[in-house]
């Protein structure tokens, strides 16, 4: 069933920054955003649990009051659990993509830059001249090398301030698997794979389980 959310104007001042957010905005992305938003407009709700503070839109908020919004659009998340705030949070970190078709940015990049009427917020002056070539080109090799090494480290840091968050606290099984329980026939079963786990890591109950699984995951990204 498709939820429908109640969008509120609310004072940027009195959204609560989350203390642990993995996800950074630079000076640079802040003043972008704030211009952005300046020139066409703040349509992009933040969202907040219902102590107010913030689930997905730190960066949104930040450019708000560097843009001197007195109001923004808010939307409150009171139906989610304290674990489900934070799942939710994790994803948005995680899921704000970089993925996209280059071919297609260029193309509506090269339209946009005849129109001088239209400044294009978020970009640098290389990375436009970038997408405005022809990516067929082939990039200087230092400079390709450059920019995957950068983009590495990226990808390490924010990994490794998820993996943070995540090892900080612990996870209900049902919240994982979707179940508490099976059914009173199946327990011999279950019983047997949980001797199996034991058997093939060496340890015992939680920490078998844990291990089986951190081992699966990894054949499994292997394959991917």
């Amino acid at each position: 069933m498709k939820k429908s959310f109640e969008i509120q104007y609310l004072d940027p001042r009195t959204l609560i920054p989350y203390e642990k957010n993995a996800k950074k905005h630079d000076e640079r992305q802040i003043k972008d955003l704030a211009a952005a938003i300046v020139s066409r407009g703040f349509d992009q709700p933040i969202t907040v649990d219902k102590h107010r503070v913030i689930i997905t839109g730190h960066g949104r908020r930040e450019a708000a009051l560097v843009a001197g919004l007195a109001l923004v659009p808010v939307i409150v998340r009171d139906d989610l659990s304290e674990s489900a705030v934070r799942a939710k949070r994790l994803e948005d970190n995680r899921l704000a993509s970089i993925d996209y078709d280059a071919i297609r940015m260029q193309e509506e990049l090269n339209e946009l830059l005849q129109d001088e009427d239209v400044e294009i917020y978020g970009f640098d002056d290389r990375e436009l001249k970038v997408f405005i070539e022809d990516l067929t080109e082939k990039m200087a090799d230092d400079t390709l090398i450059d920019d995957l090494n950068e983009e590495a480290e990226r990808q390490r840091e924010e990994h490794k301030a998820i993996t943070e968050e995540v090892a900080g606290g612990r996870t209900r099984i049902i919240d994982i698997l979707g179940f508490k329980d099976v059914p009173t026939s199946c327990a011999i079963a279950v019983g047997d794979l949980l001797a199996h786990m034991e058997e093939k890591t060496g340890l015992m109950g939680e920490a078998a389980f844990i291990a089986f699984a951190e081992k699966i995951s990894e054949e499994v990204a292997e394959y991917e």
